[in-house]
């Protein structure tokens, strides 16, 4: 399956039209070659969180977001991507990671709505993320809401948090279909 979607951002001041794609992977089934390189580059190589960074068991039953970057020659460049994981009776997503050269122009937000826009689709009626402490602000952006104190995974300060179905408001279902 594939999304499409109008990104627009600011650039030396003036608006530049970008075009990203997005693809579903499920683990078990396709190639996620490029999600786990976007992973290890992001978690391994930039933050040393190993953890993150490793391909493990969850992978091959998650469902995975590939966001790709048209370039001016119509090309399609892997620039972000993240998983969906079905884990004790609860959708979670996690392992939400752009490329350095890439972050700014939102492709984390758009990542993170295909994420919610396939788990909602299945049923999910909260979905969960484990984020990392300097993330909160991304995810209560897009509606997600703390559920308890810090906790430390593999050296990272993270924090559990949630968002229902019911709260994402009209505008954020409307960038989801678009």
């Amino acid at each position: 399956m594939l999304f499409y979607a109008e990104m627009l951002y600011k650039e030396e001041q003036r608006s530049v039209v970008m075009y990203i794609q997005g693809r579903y992977l499920l683990g078990g089934l396709h190639d996620i070659s490029e999600c786990l390189a976007i992973r290890k580059e992001v978690f391994g190589g930039e933050q040393q969180f190993l953890v993150a960074a490793s391909e493990n068991l969850e992978d091959k039953d998650a469902i995975f977001v590939l966001a790709y970057e048209i370039n001016e020659l119509g090309e399609e460049v892997p620039v972000a991507t993240g998983r969906l994981i079905f884990l004790e009776d609860r959708f979670k997503i996690g392992r939400i990671a752009v490329k350095k050269e890439c972050r700014g122009k939102h492709y984390g937000d758009f990542v993170v709505r295909m994420l919610l826009d396939k788990a909602f689709s299945m049923g999910a009626k909260e979905v969960f993320v484990g984020a990392q402490a300097h993330a909160v602000s991304f995810y209560e952006r897009i509606g997600f809401i703390k559920l308890e104190e810090e906790y430390l995974e593999d050296g990272i300060y993270h924090l559990m948090m949630k968002i229902e179905a019911c709260s994402l408001d009209c505008s954020a279902k409307e960038r989801l279909h678009k």
